[in-house]
């Protein structure tokens, strides 16, 4: 991971944790058991790598919404939308929507 993206990363943990209207495990969920097993067969290193772009490089240039904000369909017109802007990899784009899609589909912690 780059410096500069390091520090980005930094402001964006500091700016949500200081918001106190919105936490980053509300923003973007970690990767548990749960999300795992909502991601019909992804990797937790591929979803780790997923929330990663989603808090780093989403963040880079706009606040992140949170992830049960758009449904599975809208985030995918999102993604296809913000990764031709990027330049996001098709892999690193296939990470995003894995983690997006397992976080969206994941019922919250009672």
């Amino acid at each position: 991971m780059s410096r500069v993206r390091r520090i980005q990363g930094c402001f964006v943990f500091a700016a949500l944790a200081l918001s106190g209207c919105a936490s980053l495990e509300t923003i973007a969920p970690p990767v548990t058991p749960g999300l795992v097993g909502a991601s019909r067969g992804a990797a937790v290193g591929t979803l780790e790598e997923g929330r990663r772009i989603f808090t780093g490089a989403c963040t880079a240039c706009h606040a992140a919404d949170p992830v049960k904000k758009y449904s599975v369909s809208e985030w995918r017109g999102i993604v296809a939308d913000m990764s031709a802007r990027t330049k996001l990899t098709p892999t690193r784009e296939s990470a995003l929507l894995a983690y997006l899609t397992a976080a969206r589909s994941t019922p919250p912690a009672p």
